[in-house]
């Protein structure tokens, strides 16, 4: 069953917990369609900045309500923003054409975090295509994502390591878009693919982890313990993984409560 729903409309800022969401062709509607990157075009995360923490965001009539919690500032970012100029930016090892954001956003994240940085939206003109091999019919596009358009992450896999943790985590340490209840942990890493609702989903590919979890979502404070625990028992070729990365098959709504059908299976990446 689907327990958790979360968005990020601007890319390592606050999630937005939602009880029903629609699948897009690139993902849940609203996810990471926005991002904030340096003069250079190169997008900034919290790996190298911890302090995007800072920044919340809610959902309002047209949008989202973004808040500094730091300044106490607040600004209403809409669906559907004005546009300017496309501008070259940078994602891992894609290039791609974004439109950047008007209406002052990027002179009201430059002043807040001291730093020239331009927030800019994705568009369908000049998507940002996945690799051939996880594309499906469907599916040919993604977001702002690191890489995939959705991360599942079963609540058996969060248990495990909290027990190798003795202590709770966070789950938006991990930036799930869906949390699915199973009590066996990583049960996820096996299904290539799933049904909820109406909604098909493809199981691409297991998450390599990195620093980034190891920053508390809330205070923005950073330590090594997260992701070094995580390492001592799911390093998997030199990578460490947690969750997986899944691509529509095809699209509708879901809620928080569906139950989920495993329709195929795979071996376990151990």
């Amino acid at each position: 069953m689907v327990t958790h729903l979360y968005i990020y409309p601007i890319k390592s800022l606050g999630a937005v917990s939602v009880s029903k969401a629609v699948m897009e062709r690139e993902g849940l509607r609203g996810d990471r369609r926005f991002m904030l990157v340096d003069v250079e075009g190169k997008f900034i995360t919290q790996r190298t900045r911890p302090e995007l923490t800072r920044f919340t965001l809610m959902e309002s009539v047209s949008g989202y309500l973004v808040k500094d919690a730091v300044t106490g500032l607040e600004k209403e970012l809409s669906l559907s923003p004005s546009l300017g100029n496309y501008i070259s930016v940078e994602i891992w090892d894609d290039q791609l054409e974004a439109r950047e954001v008007m209406d002052g956003w990027s002179l009201w994240f430059s002043q807040a975090l001291s730093q020239q940085v331009k927030l800019v939206r994705i568009t369908k003109e000049k998507p940002r295509e996945m690799k051939e091999k996880y594309q499906t019919v469907l599916a040919k596009n993604t977001s702002f994502a690191d890489s995939l358009p959705l991360l599942v992450v079963t609540s058996g896999s969060y248990i495990a390591l909290e027990r190798k943790l003795q202590g709770p985590v966070d789950r938006l340490r991990f930036r799930p878009n869906i949390i699915i209840s199973a009590t066996e942990p990583f049960v996820e890493d096996t299904w290539s693919e799933i049904k909820i609702g109406e909604v098909s989903l493809s199981g691409a590919k297991p998450c390599a982890r990195c620093s980034l979890v190891n920053v508390d979502p809330t205070s923005g404070q950073s330590d090594k313990k997260t992701l070094k625990t995580l390492a001592s028992f799911r390093t998997i070729n030199q990578k460490i993984y947690f969750g997986q990365q899944f691509v529509p098959i095809s699209i509708g709504e879901i809620h928080v409560g569906m139950e989920v059908q495993i329709i195929r299976s795979k071996d376990a990446i151990y």
